[in-house]
Parts: C-alpha cells; structure tokens; sequence
C-alpha cells in the first residue's frame, strides 16, 4: 500500500499560487502584493493571504516585507545579481566535481544533457521565453543533482529561485548572452561538453565565464 500524500494546507496553496503568479511575471521586482487584492482574486481571507506571504519570504526570498508599508517582490540589483550568479557558479562546479568522483551521472543522464540544449535552442527560435527559462532551470539542476549533498542542493535551490525571479521579470536572460558575447544555448553547451568528458576543471571554468 503506497503511503499519502499530505495535501497542502490553505496558506501552502496560497502560497504556490502566489508564486506561480510571480513566476509568471503577473507580478514585477518592486510591485506592492497588496493583501486585499490577494484575498479577493484567491477567494480566502486576508489572514490567510498574510501567512502565505510569510511562508514565502522565509522561503526564498521571493518578498520582501517593509514595516508598516507591506510585502513587496523583491528587487534584486545588479550587484546582487552577480552575487549570486557567481556563487551559483562556485557552487554548481563543486556539486558536479562531486558527481564525477562518485561516477554518478549516466549514459541516460549524458543524453538528457545534449537534448536539454537542443531544446533550448529550439524554444530561442520560438521566443517562448517563459519554457526557455524553465529549461535552462532543469540544466542547472540536472547537473548538480547527482551529487546527492542535501546541504549544497539546498543553497543552490535557494539561489535557484531568486535566479528565476530576476530573469523572468526583467528578461535578463538575453542581457547574459549578449554580455558574454554567447547564445544562452552555446553557453550550455559549453557548460554541458565537460560534463559528458568528466572534467570537473573545465566545469568550473565554463560556469565562471558564463557568470561574468
């Protein structure tokens, strides 16, 4: 017999509601999260809508929180920004050093890695910008996955999230290309080639010059 699943409780799916919303760009780095506008369009109580606000701000760090003004996206600069790519970058080379040694990733896992970038060249073509993000999120986290460190995964799904959320608002993710002189897709490919050789120098090396 399998085991259930909790369902998400009332502030939880508000929660991933919310998210989702800011995902979407339906809602802007800055942009007030007013609760009675929240509480109206999800048809529950301004209370509720409170609690799913805090939940995302411990979180992620999805919503900033000013006394006595109310809970706003969070605005990320460009310092900021940097920042976290660059540790993103540190970290991720780390995490796939990690993977090589134990031989973790498969055949399986190599081919996934090739059609992960065919398919973001594929979706640049269609400028369908939203599952264009989406897939170079699932090449970000298929290459750190096996190494299997909940503590580093952890950071990095952190980071993972403030990413998101500063690329899909202000569509920074063609800014990335041009200021490195690549497509997204050559980066990783770049970033990708070194994984299918084992080489976690080389790794580190593609990460860091995709980051700057």
């Amino acid at each position: 017999m399998e085991e259930l699943k909790r369902p998400p409780t009332l502030v939880e799916a508000a929660a991933d509601s919310i998210r989702e919303a800011i995902y979407r760009g339906d809602y802007r780095p800055g942009q007030p999260l007013r609760e009675n506008e929240l509480s109206q369009s999800l048809n529950i109580s301004r209370g509720t809508v409170r609690e799913a606000l805090r939940l995302l701000k411990n979180e992620n760090g999805l919503i900033d929180s000013i006394p006595y003004q109310g809970a706003f996206v969070a605005r990320l600069t460009p310092a900021k920004v940097k920042e976290i790519y660059t540790l993103r970058a540190l970290l991720e080379s780390y995490a796939v050093r990690i993977a090589i040694e134990n031989g973790a990733y498969t055949d399986d896992d190599l081919v996934e890695l090739k059609e992960l970038v065919s398919e973001l060249g594929e979706l640049r073509t269609s400028r369908d910008y939203i599952e264009d993000i989406k897939a170079d999120m699932e090449f970000h986290h298929m290459i750190s996955e096996r190494c299997n460190h909940k503590l580093l995964l952890g950071v990095l799904n952190n980071l993972q999230s403030q990413i998101l959320i500063f690329i899909l608002n202000t569509k920074l993710y063609q800014q990335v290309g041009s200021a490195t002189g690549m497509e997204p897709r050559t980066c990783l490919r770049r970033v990708s080639m070194p994984v299918v050789e084992q080489n976690p120098l080389k790794i580190a090396q593609e990460l860091l010059a995709f980051s700057y």
